[in-house]
């Protein structure tokens, strides 16, 4: 979490939904050249993003509102609003429904990686990896890439479980994220570590098709 100059900012947003850089110089000390670095800043590593807002002739008011990623920096009861929701459904005897679900999404998921991918030249691994580790980080994954060009190997960390109450419940996510990885890059890959078992990452080592 952000402390100082940043933190402030963060929260002013966070209460009003959107501040100006002029509406920020009125709760600090601080000039607006120095703010507007800040701003610059919190922006550039996607915290937050630009909202024109328009109020009569002229041009629009620029305000600052956060994005997924700022508004993730402040706590969430909904992973165990989920895990207690799994819990209840399982005691109304509903498995197939939660199996039908997970299955769902993560049929969804498939797509808009291959869609995140195919995005890239056929010849241009590189980029199409670039890709899929975006997708990963937008997901809360903190995705860790390591292409051996040379053995023709791929290994894929996966340093964040963003399920972590789920799987308190069920590990289906756990045993959809392995099939995942495999429709993705075929059935030479295989799970070597597991964060449900206590390792620090979910890993996978996948061997490319040449």
């Amino acid at each position: 979490m952000f402390t100082g100059t940043k933190k402030q900012i963060l929260e002013l947003i966070k209460r009003y939904g959107a501040v100006s850089v002029d509406k920020t110089v009125s709760h600090t000390t601080l000039s607006r050249t120095t703010l507007r670095e800040h701003f610059l800043q919190l922006e550039r590593d996607g915290y937050i993003e630009r909202n024109y807002l328009r109020s009569g002739p002229g041009r629009p008011a620029l305000q600052y509102r956060l994005t997924k990623k700022g508004n993730s920096l402040y706590p969430s009861y909904e992973p165990e609003l989920i895990k207690e929701l799994l819990a209840f459904l399982k005691k109304q005897g509903a498995e197939k429904t939660i199996e039908s679900f997970f299955e769902s999404f993560w049929e969804e998921r498939l797509e808009k990686a291959q869609f995140r991918m195919d995005s890239h030249s056929e010849k241009d691994l590189k980029k199409k990896l670039e890709g899929l580790a975006e997708m990963l980080e937008e997901e809360g994954f903190m995705p860790d890439f390591s292409l051996n060009e040379d053995e023709n190997t791929l290994t894929v960390k996966e340093c964040n479980c963003p399920f972590r109450e789920v799987i308190k419940e069920t590990r289906l996510p756990c045993k959809l994220e392995a099939i995942f990885f495999k429709n993705i890059f075929g059935e030479q890959t295989e799970r070597t570590t597991y964060i449900a078992d206590g390792d620090y990452a979910c890993t996978y080592e996948i061997g490319l098709d040449k």
